[in-house]
């Protein structure tokens, strides 16, 4: 608590009588339509035409794999699949073949992904020449919210689809992450889910544990309603008012249960071998205390973004300079702060080491934590760096007008989701342009020189 209070204050000391307002929300794009029905789903629509005569329609569930009762292991992404199989305006294979119809893959345009702490359903690339091709994306839209079919022989015949999944799945990579994820997690749900299940469970699971899972988390105040591209903004927002206040406010209205990992004061050790990895790397994570949302989606959250971005940014600096001189033990190295779970942050500091010179590679890791820690950057460094970043920003303003329909739509879920403000490229770069030059490097390394600590490592 006591490293974020002063994290807190580092950017408190850059807003503070600098910029107006700064406990107060950072304002969303005007652009965006923004509202919520009585029922809780959240709905975004934005008028955009690139490409032209083409939207984005996509579904943002605040559930995942994490919710799941020992018996659903690996049903929320099942599920997913489910979603594709019948809905109550689209039997069987419905969804698939209309959309086809226009030209729409099945695949590409036409997907879904399921993680621990969320599900996201889109379909891209829509024809927007006809109203009526509108409203049925969102009538699918409408359907994935509280009325897929789930039928029992289509359930039967989709767990042949998720086993050969599970097989094409099976890497190296994925194998390490789980061992890993239940090391680095005891006692957390967290350690037990890895999103596409027990094989013996997707094989014998009962209908009514799948149907159970979808009745008691797919409601609509867990659910946004995404619209982006050439469309009737006017016309789309009426068209889900009145397609979505069908579906009736959740008993569970508001119920969405957070898992906790615990902290640690000894240092969690996690080594996982594989045969077939092709890589080693050596990896530390420091856990750290969430912002609030409020202040998240404040200018303070602003703040730490861009110093967070800054110092990955000046580290990733120093390990491309070592990592190109022949005698460099690592092809490669980086840290960056970055949400690890629903609940907790963390700082990550990693490095990949050439073939056999992992304990060469692991004593660079450490010097470079403890420099950062004891001297922080230079003045060069920092400078550096916010050019960087500001280029990114300039960039990002530059060329405002010609974003992609599914680059906003995925900002705005990334909203829903993950509390990630959008405010639009104007009022960032503005924003960022006032907020780089009250960037000290005492400020900064104060900032870096809290990522590294004794415990919760």
């Amino acid at each position: 608590m006591k490293q974020l209070k002063s994290l807190l204050l580092v950017a408190l000391l850059v807003v503070a009588g600098q910029l107006s307002a700064q406990f107060e929300p950072i304002p969303m794009n005007p652009k965006i339509r923004y509202g919520k029905l009585d029922n809780g789903l959240t709905y975004y629509i934005q008028y955009n035409k690139n490409p032209k005569q083409r939207a984005e329609f996509h579904i943002a569930q605040k559930v995942g794999a994490i919710l799941e009762e020992d018996n659903q292991n690996g049903l929320a992404h099942f599920l997913e699949h489910m979603a594709f199989n019948g809905t109550k305006n689209f039997p069987d294979k419905g969804i698939i073949n209309y959309f086809e119809t226009l030209g729409i893959k099945f695949g590409v345009d036409i997907n879904a992904y399921t993680s621990l702490d969320k599900t996201v359903y889109r379909l891209s690339n829509i024809p927007t020449t006809r109203t009526n091709i509108v409203d049925s994306a969102l009538l699918v839209l409408h359907d994935w919210s509280g009325f897929i079919t789930l039928n029992n022989d289509e359930i039967d015949k989709e767990r042949g689809v998720i086993m050969e999944e599970w097989r094409t799945r099976n890497t190296a990579w994925r194998r390490m992450w789980k061992k890993s994820q239940a090391l680095k997690f005891p006692n957390s749900q967290y350690a037990k889910r890895d999103v596409i299940g027990d094989t013996a469970i997707i094989q014998h699971f009962s209908y009514k544990a799948l149907k159970d899972y979808y009745k008691k988390w797919y409601h609509p105040d867990l659910q946004a309603v995404i619209v982006v591209g050439d469309i009737d903004v006017d016309r789309v927002e009426k068209k889900i008012k009145e397609m979505f206040s069908d579906i009736p406010k959740s008993k569970r209205f508001g119920i969405r249960p957070v898992h906790t990992v615990e902290d640690n004061k000894e240092p969690i050790f996690s080594l996982v071998i594989d045969p077939e990895a092709s890589q080693t790397t050596i990896k530390f994570q420091y856990k750290k205390k969430q912002l609030p949302k409020e202040l998240k989606l404040s200018q303070v959250g602003f703040v730490m973004d861009n110093i967070h971005g800054l110092i990955s940014l000046m580290l990733g600096e120093r390990f491309q300079e070592i990592a190109l001189k022949p005698e460099a033990p690592f092809v490669g190295g980086y840290g960056f702060y970055s949400d690890l779970v629903k609940e907790k942050d963390a700082f990550t500091f990693a490095i990949v080491p050439k073939e056999g010179k992992e304990k060469e590679a692991l004593k660079a890791l450490l010097y470079q934590g403890e420099k950062m820690t004891r001297y922080g950057f230079t003045n060069a460094e920092l400078e550096r760096a916010k050019t960087n970043l500001l280029s990114q920003y300039e960039k990002i303003y530059n060329e405002r007008e010609s974003q992609k329909n599914q680059n906003l739509a995925e900002e705005y879920i990334r909203n829903f989701l993950d509390n990630e403000e959008i405010a639009g490229a104007e009022y960032e770069y503005n924003l960022i342009k006032a907020v780089l030059p009250k960037l000290s490097l005492a400020k900064v390394n104060d900032v870096a020189k809290n990522y590294i600590t004794d415990e919760n490592v």
